[in-house]
């Protein structure tokens, strides 16, 4: 066995000290990462809670003309208009409690000249799969709807009955301009009286900070211990490769073979007179 040289010693536990540093400069990385993603939660949900115990305030206050729904999501509003004869879109994949429903979509156009895209309400899919008799037809004439406003959600491509996201793009060209954002509906007013929605009220999510946070602690204590592995695991592969280590090992067996004693030869058996020969002898 061959001992390394200083130098070689010195590389070796410069580069395990070296590793130990930078898997710390990850974990702490990694800590701000996912502190960075509790604290967007926390400024979330708080922004959820707010909004949602306001009282319904004119569309046109919240949202000027022109601006998307952004920081104002989750607010409840009050919007007078009428729908779109003809705009009804089923949104299906979109799971009420585990229930396969349909979720009405249509455009919504406000009086100020604008069109919002709505989520009306839900139904359960029938086993017959077909819409006849169990989506409930939009209502005629003007109307006040009272809905809770959501950020625009990104397109994923998918179509018709693989459809899983509420954007413009599942449904037909609005009368004027649409507003980037779209409204779950909480009531619909008209002069006869109001209703919650059409079939039944899409529920509000609930919101938790999930485990970010926990997270964030687990990363910042691996930044802790994995320099003082690295020190430890260093010191110890410096005492393994020795100067002495390998000069030890080699001449162990030759030592042990030259302090044993030297075994002594076996003795032969004597072997006494034969029969014959005592038979002779008397």
């Amino acid at each position: 066995m061959t001992t390394p040289s200083r130098r070689m010693r010195v590389l070796r536990v410069g580069a395990i000290v070296l590793v130990a540093l930078i898997a710390s400069a990850v974990a702490v990385r990694a800590g701000f990462w996912q502190y960075g993603r509790h604290e967007q939660r926390a400024t979330a949900i708080e922004r959820y809670e707010a909004n949602t115990a306001a009282e319904p305030a004119p569309l046109a206050d919240v949202l000027a003309p022109g601006e998307a729904v952004g920081d104002r999501e989750w607010t409840l509003v009050e919007v007078e208009g009428e729908f779109e004869p003809g705009s009804t879109t089923l949104l299906r994949n979109r799971p009420v409690d585990r229930e396969r429903t349909w979720h009405v979509l249509a455009w919504f156009d406000t009086t100020d000249g604008r069109s919002l895209m709505v989520d009306a309400g839900w139904v359960p899919i029938p086993d017959s799969g077909v819409p006849d008799d169990v989506v409930p037809a939009l209502p005629e004439g003007p109307v006040t709807l009272t809905a809770v406003l959501r950020a625009a959600e990104p397109d994923d491509g998918r179509r018709d009955e693989g459809a899983t996201r509420i954007t413009p793009a599942q449904m037909p060209d609005p009368s004027a301009e649409p507003i980037d954002g779209y409204g779950m509906v909480r009531s619909i007013c008209d002069a006869d009286g109001c209703v919650e929605a059409l079939g039944s009220p899409v529920p509000l999510p609930s919101l938790s900070l999930g485990p970010h946070l926990a997270y964030t602690w687990q990363w910042f204590g691996f930044a802790l211990i994995a320099p003082v592995g690295g020190v430890l695991l260093a010191r110890r592969d410096w005492q393994l490769t020795g100067e002495g280590a390998g000069e030890q090992g080699d001449d162990a067996p030759e030592r042990a073979r030259a302090s044993s004693p030297p075994k002594a030869p076996r003795r032969r058996r004597e072997r006494g007179p034969s029969d014959e020969e005592i038979e002779d002898a008397l």
